[in-house]
């Protein structure tokens, strides 16, 4: 099963890299009219990462849109 990504628990250094594979501050992530690819595939990798230490960037791209909405939406979200 998939957790929910849980933003707070993210360190400095996950910070910063996210920042740097985006260009981005973490702040403006998921604005709405920015490009989600990018912050997607930098989550994803990041989250992924911590439970295997191989996940690569590479790897990220390749998680469907699917699935990687189902790692941000939240159990509580309501379901159209």
């Amino acid at each position: 099963t998939t957790q929910p990504f849980d933003f707070e628990s993210l360190t400095l250094d996950e910070v910063e890299t996210i920042e740097l594979i985006t260009g981005s501050s973490i702040d403006t992530l998921m604005q709405q009219e920015k490009p989600k690819g990018k912050a997607l595939k930098a989550l994803i990798y990041v989250g992924k990462k911590r439970t295997n230490p191989n996940f690569t960037l590479e790897d990220a791209g390749k998680v469907s849109l699917k699935d990687a909405q189902t790692i941000f939406l939240d159990e509580s979200d309501p379901k159209e």
